[in-house]
């Protein structure tokens, strides 16, 4: 068997998460899975980097799948791109080491939140970010961010479906920047770490928007850590504004 990888991105807003659903409801696995299918003429499972909530996006989801033939790639992108919604496209598409697996392979992930930070949000951005009308205190966000660097059992930033009894998990890098966008001051707040639990993310970019807006101080970060109770914690940032930016893998 050949194994693949490819590098894919999607637009996060009607779909009902990444992860294939028992309900038959809309997926990006699988609306993939089903367009390798009708290449192959047989069914084709992927191993994915990240697992998406609903409503999340995507611009370098990494997956990987095998196959018995060996493919043409540029032809078989360009095939596949034919053949998936116009909210999925794969960007890139290479030849993997026997063992590689685009989940357990990762060394890390990464996503970005985008934030409005102004009195009005461009029609190109309403999609994929959130609009916060008061002005952020991006000095308390900053250093509210390097809290959550290091070793730490996240189980307060996790929401009530995450299903791993082990929660600790390792932030790389957790920060703030400004940016303009379409005219718009952008708010980023970007995260890495070695692997993120249910929610993660969002609850840490809606902990960090609280500090933002005056309604938590950093100690209530602190307690949050200590209680191990999701209650400690901030409110969950909406699914939009938040992006699947990356992953990380040995270079052999």
């Amino acid at each position: 068997m050949n194994n693949y990888k490819a590098v894919i991105e999607y637009d996060g807003t009607y779909f009902c998460g990444f992860q294939v659903q028992p309900k038959g409801l809309r997926t990006v696995q699988g609306e993939i899975e089903k367009a390798l299918g009708k290449v192959f003429n047989e069914r084709t499972r992927i191993c994915y980097a990240g697992r998406t909530d609903a409503g999340v996006h995507a611009v370098n989801q990494v997956i990987s799948f095998k196959s018995k033939e060996e493919l043409d790639l540029y032809r078989f992108k360009w095939s596949l791109n034919s053949i998936i919604p116009e909210d999925v496209c794969v960007k890139d598409i290479e030849k993997a080491a026997e063992n590689f697996d685009a989940r357990r392979s990762a060394l890390w992930r990464e996503y970005k939140y985008y934030i409005v930070n102004g009195n009005y949000q461009s029609v190109f951005l309403k999609k994929y970010s959130i609009l916060v009308n008061k002005e952020l205190d991006i000095r308390s966000m900053e250093k509210a961010c390097l809290i959550f660097k290091g070793i730490k059992d996240f189980t307060s930033f996790s929401g009530p479906s995450e299903e791993n009894k082990n929660k600790v998990r390792e932030v790389f890098e957790c920060e703030i920047k400004e940016e303009n966008i379409c005219s718009n001051k952008v708010i980023v707040f970007k995260i890495k770490a070695n692997a993120f639990l249910y929610n993660m993310a969002r609850i840490i970019a809606g902990t960090i928007l609280e500090i933002g807006k005056g309604q938590r101080d950093e100690a209530s970060i602190y307690d949050a850590f200590k209680a191990k109770d999701r209650n400690f914690a901030g409110s969950i940032a909406d699914a939009k504004g938040l992006f699947f930016t990356g992953a990380g893998y040995r270079v052999i």
